[in-house]
Parts: C-alpha cells; sequence; structure tokens
C-alpha cells in the first residue's frame, strides 16, 4: 500500500456542526469512497498525557480543547478559510462600538435536557467573568461589561470598550456554552464541572478514568448532523513508541504526537498513513522574570545569543518545522518581519554575562514534560550550548498537569513550553501571553511586565484600523525582541498516525482536530 504524507493547507477550524456532512477543503487522512455501517463502532485515540479537567472555563492546553470542542460548543467557530461563522448563534452583527447581538439557535438542547437560549448564555459568561470563580479563561474575555439577555433567543455582549477582536475570542473553547443546570449543581455541591462535562455537542461524556482514558458516547439527539459511529475513546498512552505498536497492531485507530524522527515507522506500516500538518504553534524557551539572575534583560539575551536555533531547528524538526522569530509566526496578522531578536553568537553572549558581572557563569534549572521526547532532546541540546558560556543548565522533568500546575504558581526558573495561536488572532496570541494583568494561570509564565506593551496591547484590542493595530503588535514584538522574555524556537508540525480504515478525521493548524465527520470504513 503506497503511503501518503499529508501537508494542509494553511488555515484553522473547528468543524462546524449542521453545516454539512461533507468536510470542505479541510484535507482528510483518507479519502476512500465506501463507508460501513458503524453502528457499534469505536474510534481509538492514544495521547501522550492525561487533561488537566473537562471544564471548557478551566485549564488551557492543547489536548485540552480538542477534547472539551466535542462535548461542547461556541456562539461562533471558524470555518476553513478562518472566517467566523455561527454555530449556536444564527447570526450576528455588531450595533454600535461597544455593543455585539447574537441571534441564537433555536430548538437545541444540552445534554441533560436543559434548553440553550439566551439566559444559558448570560449564565456561563458571568461565571466565566466572575473574579470568585477565577477561571483561567477571564483574560480572553475581560473585555465584556455585561451580557444582556433582550428575549430568549437574543443576547447583547457590552463591552467595557471597543474590541474587534471580541466575535473571534468567542469563538475559543473558554466560550463554549455549559449547561445552566449544571453549573447551578455545582454551586450548590451537586456536580463537578472539571471532572462531568454538559454541552450541547455531538459527543456525550460517558466516563473519566485519569491516568488512562476518556469516553465518550454518540449525542443521539444532537441538533446538528449526529456522528457515524457510537463511541470516542481517548487512551492516556505516553510512551511514543507504545502508541506506534497500538497502531501497528490496531489496537488503537489514531495516535497524536509522533517524533519527526519516527515519521519513518508510520510510512513504512501496513494499514495506517502519516498526517503532518502545519501549525501555527510556537514552542519557546520562557524565563521567569521573578528570579535572580534571569530578571536581568542582559543575562536573558546572553541565553538567547548561546543557542544556534537555526541547527536546533534542523536538528531535531527537520521538515516537520520552520524556526521562529518571535511568539506568532507570519500566518498570523501582525507579524513582524523585522523584529530583531538575538541571533547566535557566543561572543556577544559572553560580554552581556561579563556585563551583569556574571563572567563566570551561574546554576539555574529548566522544567519540561517528561513524556515530550523531543523537547527532553531541545533541553539537553540547550545545555550543551549554554554550559559554553558557563550556565550551568539543570533539566528537570515533570507531569505534564504538575508542570502546567508550577509554572502557573511562578515556581520554576526556566520552562519549555508552547503556545497554540489557535485563534490565529495577535490579540489571543500577545495579549493573554505578555500583559501584565495575566500572570500566571492565564498564560503569562514569564512573570512579565512592561507598561509601554501593556498600553499597546490595550490600545490594539481597541483600535478598529487594521494598520494601524497591526503597527502596534510589530512594536510589541520589536519590544520583546529586545527584552527576551522568552525565546521562541520553532513552529512545528502536528504529526499523527491515522489508520486507514478511518475517514474524515481532521487536524486543524490551530493545534485541534475534530471526529464530527469521522467514520470507519471497509478496507
Amino acid at each position: 500500500m503506497k503511503k501518503q504524507m499529508i501537508f494542509l493547507p494553511i488555515f484553522s477550524a473547528i468543524a462546524l456542526a449542521a453545516c454539512s456532512s461533507d468536510p470542505g477543503d479541510s484535507t482528510n487522512a483518507t479519502d476512500p469512497s465506501t463507508t460501513s455501517d458503524s453502528s457499534d463502532e469505536t474510534i481509538t485515540m492514544a495521547i501522550t498525557a492525561d487533561i488537566p479537567d473537562l471544564n471548557p472555563q478551566g485549564a488551557s492546553e492543547r489536548m485540552s480543547g480538542s477534547i472539551k470542542f466535542h462535548v461542547f460548543e461556541t456562539l461562533v467557530a471558524p470555518d476553513e478559510n478562518m472566517e467566523l461563522q455561527p454555530l449556536l448563534a444564527e447570526s450576528y452583527e455588531q450595533l454600535d462600538d461597544l455593543t455585539w447581538e447574537f441571534k441564537l439557535k433555536e430548538g437545541i438542547s444540552f445534554h441533560d435536557d436543559e434548553p440553550f437560549n439566551a439566559e444559558a448564555v448570560k449564565t456561563n459568561f458571568d461565571r466565566v467573568l466572575d473574579p470568585e470563580i477565577a477561571s483561567p479563561m477571564f483574560a480572553q474575555f475581560n473585555v465584556i461589561d455585561e451580557v444582556e439577555v433582550i428575549d430568549d433567543y437574543t443576547v447583547h455582549f457590552i463591552t467595557e470598550e471597543p474590541f474587534q477582536s471580541l466575535p473571534n475570542n468567542l469563538s475559543h473553547f473558554g466560550g463554549a456554552i455549559i449547561s445552566p443546570k449544571a453549573i447551578e449543581d455545582a454551586e450548590n455541591g451537586d456536580h463537578n464541572l472539571d471532572l462531568d462535562p454538559v454541552g450541547t455537542g455531538p459527543f456525550v461524556f460517558d466516563s473519566w478514568t485519569q491516568g488512562e482514558s476518556i469516553n465518550f458516547e454518540k449525542n443521539e439527539d444532537y441538533w446538528g448532523d449526529a456522528v457515524d459511529f457510537d463511541a470516542l475513546t481517548y487512551l492516556i498512552v505516553p510512551e511514543q513508541s507504545t502508541r506506534i505498536a497500538m497502531l501497528d497492531t490496531g489496537e488503537v485507530d489514531i495516535i497524536d504526537d509522533i517524533e519527526p524522527v519516527n515519521t519513518g515507522q508510520i510510512d513504512a506500516m501496513d494499514g495506517a498513513n502519516l498526517v503532518a500538518v502545519e501549525s501555527m504553534r510556537s514552542n519557546y524557551i520562557g524565563f521567569n522574570l521573578d528570579v535572580e539572575p534571569l530578571d536581568d534583560e542582559r543575562v536573558r539575551q546572553a541565553f538567547a545569543h548561546a543557542i544556534d536555533r537555526d541547527t536546533l531547528v534542523t536538528g531535531f524538526y527537520g521538515e516537520y518545522g520552520s524556526k521562529a522569530t518571535g511568539p506568532i509566526s507570519d500566518y498570523i496578522f501582525g507579524y513582524n518581519p523585522d523584529s530583531d531578536f538575538p541571533e547566535y553568537d557566543i561572543e556577544r553572549a559572553r560580554e552581556l554575562l561579563a556585563e551583569a558581572g556574571l563572567e563566570d557563569g551561574f546554576t539555574t534549572s529548566i522544567w519540561l514534560e517528561e513524556s515530550d521526547s523531543v523537547a527532553v532532546q531541545v533541553a539537553q541540546h540547550v545545555q550543551d550550548q549554554v554550559a559554553e558560556i558557563g550556565i550551568n543548565l539543570e533539566i528537570q522533568q515533570l507531569e505534564w498537569t504538575t508542570l502546567i500546575t508550577e509554572t502557573t504558581e511562578g515556581n520554576h526558573d526556566l520552562f519549555l513550553l508552547g503556545w497554540s495561536n489557535n485563534l490565529g488572532d495577535p490579540n489571543d496570541a500577545i495579549y493573554r501571553q505578555f500583559h501584565s494583568d495575566n500572570i500566571g494561570a492565564a498564560g503569562n509564565r514569564m512573570w512579565y511586565s512592561n507598561d509601554e506593551v501593556d498600553e499597546l496591547l490595550i490600545d490594539a484590542r481597541k483600535e478598529s484600523d487594521d494598520a494601524v493595530r497591526e503597527s502596534m503588535y510589530q512594536e510589541v514584538q520589536a519590544i520583546l525582541a529586545e527584552e527576551v522574555p522568552r525565546i521562541d524556537y520553532v513552529h512545528p508540525y502536528y504529526i499523527l498516525g491515522v489508520g486507514d480504515h478511518i475517514e474524515g478525521f481532521e487536524q486543524f493548524v490551530s493545534e485541534h482536530h475534530s471526529f464530527r465527520n469521522a467514520s470507519i470504513i471497509e478496507n
């Protein structure tokens, strides 16, 4: 059987329910012509690590979003051309600088049979904006002053200031609508939103054995086009070699997170295809600017000058990644091609350390996910390079949820993470990660604070002139390149193995994947 490597065009989408059973321009893993009756069929995907929770107003990281989007839905969602389309909304429009009106679809029910309506929308956004809840999604929506119910199926979002990115932000999974009864029960202590999700989506939560599996069933009463199989299971399998073996034996249908060096194993496999998808994600080395000596700009610049990012990307990613020059790629509006980020220069690195009074070097540590073997190799490579200027970099491997929690609390020195930029918008990509209001769980794990950057990011949110807005984001990137709160080094591809009996599975450049259009076919 001839294998195929699929490089999807640069777009991002969440498959829209009830729009079409045809995936359209979203390239599928395979394209067979006949499908089988999928009754009593389960699709199983092996992923690298468990997720922190199943609450859309909770943790924000790549796999959480994809999994939650199968249970929950947002008012709007991007199509394959990154243009927003109504989902739970029927339509929307901006009435004035501060007011957006959303007309809602009628006849939709949550999984607990509660009706979806304007009150449900208000209940959700009142909750995510409640400071006592302290949702990590607060920064995504904190420009909203009020959600006003006009009638059963009309709501107004009233913002504190002009905010052109509001509809885009509402497409984030943090804007997914939870059953208001589940929210009420949670407030009364009778429901755990983190462990028992209740939405309007095409899948209904079944069970979660933490550290082992997450299971969903087909929503037989789904308001849109029902999925074409009965159950969806995510298996937590940290070891990549085990995931590859499970795909080869047919124990699982799809595996995630294949290292570039192991793509040949999938290519040579009978019954499976390699899927490689370009991404808007940026992987980076983050500094904690709240600890010494990383609070010194010269130290961070020296660290950056000591790393040969060209060699790093070529050596560990090959054709499955491109060198990053900042927190966003050239596929995102506002990208600055001229930001002067420190390039590889060992002598300049030594000079900067000497200027900082650290000519003899210093010892620090870098944290990373234990199951991410590429991150481990990258850290070891960086460790060797910075050793040339006297920095003793100790590597500490942590379990995923521990890594997220500890960096949220600021207990780290350096860390390796990535940001998926899944809205394709600089407000999400830059504001959430670099504004001082978002230090911690909201996204700013660098503990970075700059009044000028804060002001530019707030002004850019208000600006309706795209050219002016673009220049503001480019100015922010120029400042970040000088102050180096982190080192972005690669825009990696998403690499998966997909059994050739699976049709319609979609992996998007935004980070998310979708089983909405998936089915099991006859070989």
